[in-house]
Order: C-alpha cells, then sequence, then structure tokens
C-alpha cells in the first residue's frame, strides 16, 4: 500500500482518535476511505487544517458516505480554505492536518467497518522531481465505452466506467451502470466524485486510494507492475490528439502503457468517451498526455 511523500494510508483505523500528518506542506488535499457500511450505516467524513503560526481551524464536515444511503459531499468553506467537492484547496500553504470519521449505525444497529484511511496532498506551486523509468508496455484491460450504456447519464459516467473496467481486469465483471449507481454523489449529482469512486472500489473487493503522482516516471513503475491507473485528464480543442471528445474540462481514462512508434513516444489509455467499444483504445502524444493529466489517479489492488 502507498505511503509517500505525498499521500498517506492509515489501516486498522481507531474511529475514535483523529488521523493527523504534521510537518508537511500543503495547499490541496483529497481524503479517501475504504469501509463496509451494512444495513444502512454510514460515515460521517471530518478534515481540518493548521496554518503555520494559528490554531487548528474548526472541523470542516466533508460529507456521509454508506453504500444503502444517499452519499453526498458538502463542500464546506472556510475563512482561508473551501473543499470542491473532493478537493480542499487553501488560500495558503499549510502544515498539517486531520482526518476524523464517524460511524453512524444502520436501522437494526448494524456498525461500519472502515479498513483504511488517507489522504493525497500537494501544494500546487511544488514541482516533483521525476521518477526515471524507461519501461515501455501495455497491460490488457478489457475496453468498455461509457458511450453505449442504455443511460441518459452516459455522457457523464467516464469515472465509473474506468472504475468497472479495471475490476474486470482484476476479475470482477460488474455492470457499467451498477458501478456508477454506486459512486453517484447526491450533492452536486455527479459521478466522478475521486473519493466516492475509491470508497465504492474497496466495497467490491479492490482496496483502493486517490494518489498525486510526481508523472509519467512514476505512472510507468506503476505499470510496470500490472497496475492500471485510472487518470484525471482536462484539455481545450486541438490539445490532445485522437481524443473521442474535441475538449472537457474533466475527464478520466484508463493509462494502460506506454508505447515508442516512428521515434514517438504515446501514453496507451482506455478511453471510455469513445463511440463503441472497439474504439476505446487510443494513443496519445505523450507530451500531450502530460499537459491534459492533473497527475491525479485511482489506483486499486488485488488481493
Amino acid at each position: 500500500m502507498i505511503n509517500s511523500k505525498n499521500t498517506v494510508v492509515f489501516s486498522g483505523v481507531d474511529l475514535d482518535t483523529p488521523l493527523r500528518r504534521e510537518n508537511v506542506n500543503f495547499n490541496r488535499l483529497v481524503m479517501f476511505w475504504n469501509g463496509e457500511t451494512p444495513g444502512g450505516s454510514y460515515f460521517v467524513l471530518k478534515l481540518r487544517i493548521k496554518f503555520p503560526g494559528e490554531d487548528w481551524e474548526p472541523w470542516a464536515k466533508l460529507g456521509t458516505w454508506g453504500r444503502e444511503i444517499s452519499s453526498k459531499t458538502l463542500s464546506p468553506r472556510g475563512k482561508k480554505f473551501r473543499v470542491a467537492i473532493d478537493t480542499l484547496i487553501a488560500e495558503e500553504s499549510c502544515e498539517a492536518f486531520e482526518l476524523g470519521v464517524e460511524a453512524e449505525p444502520g436501522n437494526n444497529g448494524e456498525k461500519p467497518l472502515m479498513y483504511l484511511v488517507g489522504a493525497t496532498f500537494w501544494n500546487e506551486e511544488d514541482i516533483l522531481p521525476p521518477i526515471e523509468s524507461v519501461w515501455t508496455g501495455e497491460i490488457p484491460v478489457p475496453q468498455r465505452s461509457q458511450m453505449v450504456q442504455e443511460s441518459s447519464d452516459r455522457r457523464v459516467i467516464c469515472s465509473p466506467t474506468c472504475l468497472a473496467m479495471v475490476m474486470e481486469y482484476y476479475g470482477k465483471d460488474f455492470p457499467t451502470l451498477e458501478v456508477a449507481a454506486g459512486v453517484f454523489d447526491n450533492g452536486p449529482g455527479i459521478y466522478g466524485n475521486w473519493s466516492f469512486n475509491t470508497a465504492l472500489a474497496g466495497i467490491m473487493g479492490f482496496p483502493a486510494v486517490v494518489h498525486r503522482l510526481s508523472g509519467i516516471g512514476e505512472a510507468r513503475e506503476w505499470l510496470a507492475a500490472g497496475t492500471p491507473l485510472i487518470a484525471s485528464i482536462a484539455y481545450q480543442k486541438g490539445e490532445l490528439t485522437g481524443a473521442p471528445q474535441e475538449k472537457s474540462n474533466g475527464h478520466l481514462v484508463v493509462l494502460t502503457g506506454i508505447l515508442q512508434e516512428n521515434g514517438v513516444e504515446y501514453v496507451v489509455t482506455n478511453d471510455p468517451a469513445a463511440p463503441e467499444e472497439k474504439t476505446v483504445r487510443r494513443l496519445y502524444p505523450r507530451e500531450e498526455f502530460e499537459r491534459a493529466w492533473n497527475r491525479i489517479a485511482y489506483i486499486l489492488f488485488s488481493h
């Protein structure tokens, strides 16, 4: 499991004790978790941060999450920060954070169980040192198109479609629309909440985290180990050659490989926006992909 400079995972979680990380430098943070919520039980997720030389900010309630409830994020605000669905955005650099989880019992007293809680955090002004890697290759991740789904929401379910592809790669074939229903965020009414997607993967049997990578070099290391990455990208018209959508303010693709062809390096993806499944596999010039990618990825682990 990840435990790096900018992503921390707490396992064997004691919900009575806040999970603290100090002596860090960040102005962005995404919380994630994996747990079981039987019988309508659920979790309340909280976060608080500390700016240098100041007291801790009040706890911010991020939202509620459970498999059998209408999970939702709340996007709270503070004096010097706001939470945009799944991402804390602070106006100044912070030096510490605490993650809090409250467990609410189910209809007949069922107790939810949390397996892991964590966060990936970074400073927008920092440039992470690249990881050098020369690996090339491709992982055979099954291809799915969101556009062939029989749903009026098919244009906005890229995230759960990617999640379904990776879970099928690991051996469990869930219907795409079932996965989409499981990740839906009833607060803003979206399917692309990063935290909710990894939470559902955990319930489906695949421990999962949100992680901000240093770049393509680190991605190569995961791919070389047989681990596909669900990558978040955004681009304008003409910025991503060969993309099925000419532009997107936020889209998810499965990163499956790195290849060299005719002296050009390409990032291989399964792009769920393709109009049919046979055209889901897409090769994007590495430089273009790197500009489009915010380096955020979902990483699922197979038992």
